[in-house]
């Protein structure tokens, strides 16, 4: 709203002026206000961590510019769940494995083939394999990685029928398959040598 340069003639003129420019102060330095915050985020974005970048939405936000005018860019969709059939998580062949058998309580009543006892706790029966759960960790020895191999074999009393199964090993990250000495070394490496992971 332009406001005239010549001096008005009543009271009532002057004091609507002075209104107009009053609000016309508080406008500009909103405007300034907004400038400023957008400056901020702006120099933040491209001076600032990697991690707190904005991307051309956010900036869409911030500058009130409607969101439908933009392209969505066309990223692939993520894959699931990490137990989903189609992640591979095995780990590479070529490292070496270390293979730890861990068996159910049993009874002498029984040997096995290889001299384990394997008789039933419940009623001294003769237990027979029915197969094995195995479920691979990787672990770092200074120098170089290994895998370590659980084997969980399943047997089944002849007599009752009953399955046992030693319990899983405990992990430090739930379903992960990192060992403590990895995590050991990648924290020391991280937080003590201050390299990047």
């Amino acid at each position: 709203m332009p406001i005239s340069s010549t001096p008005p003639h009543t009271v009532d003129a002057t004091l609507r002026m002075v209104e107009a420019r009053d609000a016309e102060v508080v406008l500009l330095k909103l405007m300034v206000e907004k400038l400023k915050m957008q400056l901020l985020r702006r120099s933040r974005a491209l001076f600032g961590a990697s991690s707190e970048h904005l991307d051309g939405q956010q900036l869409a936000l911030i500058e009130g510019r409607p969101l439908d005018k933009l392209l969505m860019p066309k990223t692939p969709a993520k894959g699931g769940a990490a137990n989903a059939p189609e992640v591979d998580r095995k780990l590479p062949a070529h490292l070496p494995r270390d293979t730890r058998v861990h068996r159910p309580e049993t009874t002498a009543a029984h040997h096995d083939a290889n001299g384990h006892a394997c008789g039933c706790t419940g009623c001294g029966g003769r237990l027979r394999l029915i197969g094995q759960d195995v479920s691979e960790q990787l672990e770092y020895v200074p120098a170089h990685f290994k895998v370590i191999r659980h084997v969980r074999p399943k047997l089944a009393c002849v007599a009752c029928e009953t399955i046992f199964q030693a319990t899983a090993p405990n992990r430090p990250i739930a379903r992960g398959l990192a060992g403590p000495g990895l995590l050991a070394h990648v924290i020391v490496a991280k937080y003590c040598d201050h390299l990047p992971l």
